[in-house]
Parts: structure tokens; sequence; C-alpha cells
């Protein structure tokens, strides 16, 4: 089955607007910054190479990875290649690996009702569980995409929700909308992605990543192997924990009740 690419929300300036109003709304504040730097990688919609070669790479530096799944997309192709099987999701939940939630049908989640977002995250869950995982303690926005409303409604059902954002969270991060850094393209890519390790070695925080496909030739939201690995070993050599996402988002909240 092929899926097509869906629309994106509006764009040029009014999008911009929007989407930087949204980042103002409807937070849920939860402090990131607590003494401890912390690095999540998620990958979505998720790929059947995110599920072999990914999770390879991330088990070689003994770390689990979050797979932000729509169950529409079981056995399906698209830009980013095969995507997952139930085989996928049954291998990745028995390696340790955290299975979130991205709606059944990866749709825009600024752009619809919400009884369809209520519909869509209840039906989404229940086949990931029909698939083998646990009820999903996480959620990624498809497309990075949010409102205020959104975030209200889907706050009231996931311990956090995943934006994209290009932020490190600290002491202000929304539990709402968390901001994520893309990793995409080849290993001419890297130093953008770096700059975000080094940044981290600053000061506590807890930077998530996210990627699409992981291939040699990877689509326009993937990256390759090479560049996986090449974040993975700064990661690895600046010390850092790495848990998946739903995992770090507990233990942090642990920490903040606790002090």
């Amino acid at each position: 089955m092929n899926i097509p690419v869906p629309a994106f929300a509006t764009g040029g300036l009014v999008g911009r607007v929007k989407r930087r109003l949204t980042r103002l709304q409807a937070r849920r504040t939860v402090n990131c910054a607590q003494e401890r730097f912390v690095v999540s990688f998620s990958f979505d919609d998720f790929a059947r190479s995110a599920a072999t070669t990914g999770a390879e790479i991330l088990e070689s530096f003994g770390w689990r990875g979050t797979y932000y799944a729509s169950a529409g997309f079981e056995n399906a192709n698209n830009h980013l290649g095969e995507l997952f099987t139930a085989a996928d999701i049954a291998a990745l939940v028995s390696r340790g690996h955290e299975i979130g939630c991205h709606t059944e049908n990866h749709i825009n989640c600024a752009l619809n009702a919400p009884v369809v977002l209520q519909r869509e995250v209840r039906r989404n869950q229940r086949r990931l569980r029909a698939l083998g995982a646990p009820t999903p303690r996480s959620f990624a926005f498809p497309f990075g995409e949010a409102s205020a409303v959104a975030k209200t409604l889907l706050g009231r059902h996931y311990s956090c929700l995943r934006g994209i954002g290009r932020t490190i969270n600290r002491r202000y991060g929304d539990a709402n909308q968390l901001g994520a850094v893309a990793i995409e393209g080849d290993t001419g890519d890297a130093p953008a992605v770096l700059s975000y390790v080094d940044n981290l070695k600053t000061a506590p925080g807890w930077l998530i990543f996210f990627t699409h496909d992981v291939r040699e030739n990877p689509g326009q939201w993937g990256c390759t192997p090479a560049l996986l690995r090449t974040v993975c070993e700064a990661v690895q050599a600046a010390g850092f924990e790495v848990m998946p996402v739903g995992e770090a988002f507990a233990a942090l909240g642990a920490m903040e009740k606790a002090a």
C-alpha cells in the first residue's frame, strides 16, 4: 500500500506567526535542567529502516529509542520507503524500545477538530496494543504541527507531547510541546546537528533528536546510518545519559517532585 505525503499547515508569514503563538499557549511547564544531561533519540512515522538499521545503531551503544507510530502506516510504503510491520513493533518492544503515538493516520493536529483528534489517538492506542505495544505514554505531533486546543486535549492522554522547534529543553520546558532537533542528511550535515550536542555540554537539559528513515539514500527527512552513528559517537563521548522519551520524562518529573 502506498501512502501519499499529506499536506502541511499554512505556510509563509501567517504560518510562522501561528506556530510562534502556539508555543506560548497551553503550556505545561516542566524543569528539564536538574543537573542532568539527557538525550533521547526518536523516529517518526516510522520506516522499517529505523526499526532495523536505526535500532541496531542505538543498541550498539547500549541505548534504546522511541518510535512514534501511526497505525495506519502499517505495511505501507511512501517517501520513507517501507514502513513498519507488526513484526517490527514486536521486535522493538521485546528489546526495550518505546512505541509512542503519532495519531492513527498521521493527521495535522493544528487543522483538525477535537473530536477527530480524540478518535485518532484512541484508535491508534487500540491498534498499537493489538500489535503488542504497551499503551503509548508519549506523543509526537505529525509534521510538528500543533495548536493550543490540540496541546490541551492531547496533554490529557499522554505524559508528554513532542514537537520539533530545534531547541534543548531546559528549565522552562513545555511538556505539551517539547522541542526536538532533526537529524537529516549525511555526514556533511553533521556540524549543524552536533552544535546541539556542544550546546548541551554548557548546561543541564534534555536534548531530543528525531529523524525518519535511516538509509544510505534517505528521504528528505531521514538520515544516513553514518550520520546517525556520528551523532551517537558525539553523545557517547560527552558522557550524556540516553533514554527513550517516556523514560526520560518520568525520570525528570520524579526529580522535580523530589526537589
